[in-house]
């Protein structure tokens, strides 16, 4: 293996085919149609903390892009990833950021590099910054042409976005900025209105 191959770990992968498998057809039978055959096998078979081509990743963006359209993914996106952090995957990790900062969107975007340093590796870098009260961003610099040539795999982080604000019981804006896909950068501009209590209203 190429040591400088973007990699992402296989348990994202496999989750990511469970979710699927629970969509309502036709839409969950029109993702794995489109998925070859030999990428799913190599999931299925890898141990969940194997790293597994980052290529992978982006292509089930993009299957997944064309079998649900730009709504339906959208909405995907969002509901996947507030259940991711009160999962297995990203669940330990944010646990243990929230004993160390608190827990409310301003400690989540803080955090936000630990998950990324812990699901992929060669992919670049993931920063999290409160600019504001109730305002911050997501700034992903360096990303690799593979996931830079893909649509629908930077798409996917705005669906995010708004599912990290679900996860915290916020209502907000995320507006997704594409402009800098050729250096390699992409960022998020989020701002939430929190529950009572929600302490994150300090920039840093």
């Amino acid at each position: 293996m190429d040591p400088s191959e973007p990699l992402v770990r296989a348990r994202h992968l496999q989750e990511w085919l469970a979710n699927l498998d629970r969509e309502d057809d036709p839409w969950r039978a029109r993702f794995f149609d489109a998925l070859p055959s030999r990428v799913r096998l190599e999931v299925e078979a890898a141990s969940r903390v194997e790293w597994l081509p980052a290529a992978h990743h982006v292509l089930f963006a993009d299957v997944l892009g064309a079998a649900f359209g730009p709504v339906r993914s959208h909405d995907y996106y969002r509901r996947a990833f507030a259940a991711s952090l009160r999962g297995p995957v990203l669940g330990p990790l944010l646990r243990t950021g929230a004993r160390v900062l608190g827990l409310d969107v301003g400690s989540l975007l803080r955090w936000s590099g630990h998950g990324w340093r812990a699901s992929f590796r060669n992919c670049g870098t993931l920063t999290g910054v409160v600019t504001a009260p109730r305002t911050g961003k997501l700034v992903y610099e360096h990303l690799p042409p593979v996931c830079t040539a893909s649509d629908a795999w930077l798409d996917s982080a705005q669906g995010s976005g708004y599912g990290a604000l679900d996860a915290m019981g916020a209502t907000g804006v995320v507006r997704l900025d594409k402009s800098g896909r050729g250096e390699g950068r992409l960022v998020l501009q989020l701002e939430w209105a929190g529950p009572a209590g929600d302490g994150d209203g300090g920039a840093g």
